[in-house]
């Protein structure tokens, strides 16, 4: 989902900033792209220019069925043959009213550092042929585009490829099918499972991205596209995809995230027919077998820079690349080479209530990166910390937080504890106003009381807690981990005190922590809850109490009954009124609970609209229209054990903001 520039930058972050120059072609420059010429012979070629010291022209790289893709090529104004670095991406014109070419600052950069930087449209998009058919054509096209570029007499032979988001999946794909001519990866705020947590999660539609994410970006593009062939003159076009662009902007939130039954939803016909797919799919079958990262790291051979975010939509993926190839990568230097990066915000942005300083860069920059694995330059890339994490610091009033870097050679970080707070309860947990608490020490687990008072508080604190969801009155999202138009609904940390006003939500805090805790690494709910439905959805969202009283939510998840054995597994429908104990992955933190701040979860059975309503009937709600109100019942007692367990990582020095 690599976002076009004005929404989300995903292109590369280089050393030095890249300037964009629009000067004229210097003599030099067109003689030497014209003797260039001669030197390829028949390769199609189409637009060239440059920018003072590097030239760019466009080609067609042609796939095994001999489908064309366009390619922005990139040079040094000295011929020669260079390391190519790789982008391939759905973005480049993102139905913008008029085309452009070779104007991209990034990849000139790349080239002004000695590289052919390659910029290539995916099929079915702007200049390539064929028609787009989402995720499951990269990895086909991606091997062929990778030995096509290894070819050329540009190139050494060598290739890496960058960029993140949708731009990541065009990297992980054809790497997991072991094109020989790859040399490195840098795939940054991208998924390893592209049906858990990117177009799912844990069984719950992902309905806000799949909604947000078509008309903003590939939507747009497929329809001017379509337009144009039909044909249409090109203001007419514009015209029309301008007119699409202001009803999904319009109508979003209000109507579309609202119809019932989902497949019903008849915006994307024409222009998104996987949406459809998607929908056709709710669990891990072939279908998404054959795209799922996981299982397959061993086919990786070469070194991997995974860059991601604590609000990024991605960042479960992000994380599980990183231990994927350092555990199982295919070769010595994959595992040796396999390095992650955190910073604060990703697809998220500058959305969030709460700022987080400005990080400086990695020590691990990309062009580094690449210098040592496509170059061979020697600059101790592979014994740069294998772990460097931007740790946010959030305020103690007021919404100026701060961060900063700690480093480390694995994830969870070498001192990391678990640290786990009990749910406990009068049976009166239902909102930020009532008895929720998160006790370390549970009245069961207090060897200091003993006979008829341990019994009596045991009992009054482990009264179980009750609501009820209702579909038509659903828990609204406010921030976290989304994509992909923060103007109609804004992503990372926000306050959370409307959403703990609500009745239909639980609210467990714990009591002002005595000294700083930084969580870094993994976060679990572990949650023991009955429901009056055979299928039903929980939420759990983890959040920071400010001395001020703004709360501000960390992680948040969804899990779907019929999942609960977890999204690889086949679904099971649960009995009405059994408890059942589900395991809620939160994702991973990277944040300081501050000395007098309190930890806090809230639980309820819904987050909408980042997450599909479940209709509580036990039916495909994909297909239906039909919902019932769910009565919720959470246990907290010494067999119920509802928990939240976090990573403390006891060696690090949180400083001063």
């Amino acid at each position: 989902m690599n976002l076009p520039p004005n929404t989300c930058n995903g292109q590369a972050k280089l050393a030095s900033a890249a300037v964009l120059s629009r000067d004229e072609p210097s003599g030099r420059a067109v003689l030497l792209l014209a003797l260039a010429g001669s030197v390829w012979g028949t390769a199609d070629m189409a637009y060239a220019q440059s920018v003072s010291d590097v030239t760019c022209h466009i080609e067609y790289a042609t796939t095994r069925d001999g489908v064309r893709l366009a390619t922005e090529v990139y040079l040094p104004v000295v011929p020669g043959r260079y390391p190519v670095v790789m982008q391939r991406t759905p973005y480049n014109r993102n139905g913008a009213p008029e085309d452009v070419s070779c104007v991209n600052a990034t990849l000139q950069t790349y080239a002004r550092n000695g590289y052919a930087a390659l910029n290539q449209d995916v099929r079915g998009l702007y200049r390539s042929e064929g028609i787009f058919d989402a995720m499951r054509q990269e990895a086909n096209d991606g091997y062929d585009a990778i030995e096509w570029a290894a070819r050329q007499p540009w190139s050494s032979g060598k290739v890496g490829t960058f960029s993140g988001s949708y731009v990541g999946l065009t990297q992980w794909q054809p790497a997991i099918r072991t094109p020989p001519s790859l040399a490195a990866i840098s795939p940054n705020i991208t998924a390893s499972d592209y049906h858990d947590h990117w177009t799912y999660v844990n069984g719950a539609f992902a309905l806000w991205f799949a909604q947000s994410w078509i008309p903003l970006t590939l939507g747009k593009e497929t329809m001017l596209r379509q337009l144009l062939a039909s044909p249409m003159s090109r203001a007419d076009a514009n015209a029309q995809v301008a007119a699409f662009t202001e009803r999904s902007n319009r109508d979003l939130t209000s109507n579309w995230v609202w119809q019932l039954p989902l497949k019903a939803f008849p915006e994307f016909r024409s222009i998104a027919p996987y949406y459809y797919e998607w929908l056709d799919h709710p669990n891990y079958d072939a279908y998404w077998q054959a795209l799922d990262v996981e299982p397959r790291y061993q086919n990786v051979r070469v070194p991997t820079l995974n860059s991601g975010a604590w609000y990024d939509i991605f960042q479960v993926g992000t994380v599980r690349n990183f231990q994927g190839m350092k555990t199982n990568g295919g070769t010595a230097e994959a595992r040796q080479g396999s390095k992650l990066i955190m910073t604060c915000c990703g697809h998220a942005g500058t959305s969030g209530q709460v700022s987080w300083g400005t990080a400086s860069s990695p020590i691990t920059t990309e062009l580094r990166f690449f210098d040592r694995y496509l170059k061979g330059i020697r600059n101790g890339v592979e014994t740069d910390p294998a772990v460097q994490l931007y740790v946010l610091n959030p305020p103690d009033t007021g919404t100026q937080g701060s961060g900063f870097w700690v480093y480390g050679d694995q994830y969870p970080l070498s001192g990391t504890r678990n640290t786990t707070y009990f749910f406990t309860s009068g049976g009166r947990a239902n909102s930020s106003a009532g008895d929720g608490k998160l006790d370390l020490s549970p009245p069961w687990a207090d060897s200091t009381k003993e006979g008829k008072r341990r019994l009596l508080e045991e009992l009054r604190s482990s009264i179980p807690d009750q609501f009820v969801y209702h579909p038509n009155d659903p828990v609204p999202t406010v921030g976290g981990n989304l994509c992909c138009q923060p103007l109609l609904l804004a992503a990372g940390a926000h306050d959370q005190t409307r959403v703990e006003a609500r009745n239909d939500v639980l609210v467990y805090t714990s009591e002002p922590l005595a000294d700083d805790m930084a969580v870094i690494g993994p976060v679990k709910v572990v949650l023991w809850a009955a429901s009056s439905a055979r299928d039903t959805d929980f939420t759990a969202k983890l959040v920071d109490v400010h001395l001020d009283g703004f709360a501000h939510n960390v992680l948040d998840r969804v899990v779907r009954a019929r999942f609960r054995e977890g999204s690889k597994a086949p679904p099971s429908l649960i009995r009405p009124f059994t408890p059942y104990e589900y395991t809620i992955d939160l994702g991973n933190a990277g944040t300081v609970f501050k000395k007098g701040h309190r930890i806090r979860v809230e639980i309820s059975s819904s987050n909408f609209p980042q997450f599909a309503r479940n209709l509580n009937t036990g039916l495909d709600d994909s297909e239906s229209v039909l919902s019932i109100s769910a009565l919720q019942v959470v246990l907290h007692d010494k067999h119920h054990t509802s928990r939240l367990e976090l990573p403390v990582a006891t060696t690090e020095r949180i400083p001063n903001p």
